[in-house]
């Protein structure tokens, strides 16, 4: 589970499209019940983002989980993701 967007550097006005953003693996979701922080780190691809190398950024954000859904926290993260300006246009990799 993850998102497709692409990935903008201000510092060298540089856009690199179809980037690979996913919750980072220790640390990516801290919190309770009344309040999730969600870490997701952007790569180039899955395949560097598989060996969790070279990450571009960092994106952090937090939401309440609902919790009656039947979308686990992890699923929950990503479509809350997708409602921030950050990730307007994002899909579901």
């Amino acid at each position: 589970m993850a998102l497709i967007k692409e990935y903008h550097n201000d510092q060298f006005n540089l856009t690199i499209a179809d980037c690979y953003w996913k919750i980072e693996l220790e640390n990516g979701v801290t919190g309770g019940k009344e309040k999730l922080r969600v870490r997701m780190n952007c790569f180039k691809d899955k395949a560097l983002a598989d060996t969790n190398q070279n990450k571009f950024k960092d994106f952090d954000f937090q939401f309440v989980p609902d919790l009656a859904s039947a979308d686990n926290f992890l699923a929950q993260a990503y479509t809350y993701a997708k409602t921030l300006p950050e990730f307007t246009g994002a899909v579901d990799a």
